[in-house]
């Protein structure tokens, strides 16, 4: 028998490309579904804090009238305390019309919005511009609590120290508050009007 007849050859088949494509396809469907999952636990919205039994949203419990209204008292009570600061007064609501500051200003919309009636009313330390309602059914009466002024003043039960509070009154009687304190408002039927953050409005990383 000859050499070549001897010789046997044997063909070696390349890997099938097939199956290295099944395990590309594989992976990259694993990085995609890990991906999906940290940018949807990335994007719950954040708990948002309880309220207390005497807060409301400004957000989800306020009506547009009320927004407004709560928007232009936080808007004005930049101007006033530095009114304050300079006259060492509060200024009178005739001032705030005369100046044309909203909600104070008399116009033709003061109406449409609830017809506030503006009086500003002082306790010791506290501060504040009371609006009693016209239209409770348009908007609430509002009220304009400015931080406390004097040495040795620290925050009330309620919070109040360094920051405006706005605190608006829809159940009972349309009446002036007796007193400026967070637990005498609430008695009185208050409310504070708070804004909670969560994922829907802001996120920190």
């Amino acid at each position: 028998m000859s050499a070549a007849q001897g010789m046997t050859t044997q063909v070696v088949k390349p890997a099938g490309a097939g199956h290295e494509t099944l395990w590309v396809l594989l992976a990259a469907a694993c990085i995609l579904s890990v991906a999906a999952i940290v940018v949807g636990v990335r994007a719950q919205p954040l708990a948002a804090a309880a309220l207390a039994p005497n807060q409301i949203d400004a957000r989800t419990q306020l009506n547009a009238v009320e927004q407004g209204v709560h928007a232009d008292l936080l808007v004005a009570s930049e101007e006033i305390e530095a009114l304050v600061a300079s006259d060492k007064v509060l200024p009178r609501i005739e001032q705030l019309r005369e100046m044309e500051l909203p909600p104070f200003a008399l116009g033709a919309g003061a109406g449409t919005r609830g017809g506030h009636e503006w009086r500003t009313a002082t306790q010791g330390h506290e501060m504040a511009y009371v609006g009693r309602s016209a239209a409770p059914e348009v908007a609430a009466s509002m009220l304009l609590r400015l931080p406390a002024k004097g040495e040795g003043v620290a925050p009330d039960a309620h919070g109040h120290g360094d920051e405006p509070e706005v605190w608006v009154q829809r159940e009972g009687p349309q009446t002036w508050p007796e007193q400026l304190d967070g637990a005498s408002l609430v008695r009185q039927g208050w409310r504070q009007v708070v804004t909670r953050y969560d994922a829907g409005v802001t996120r920190k990383d």
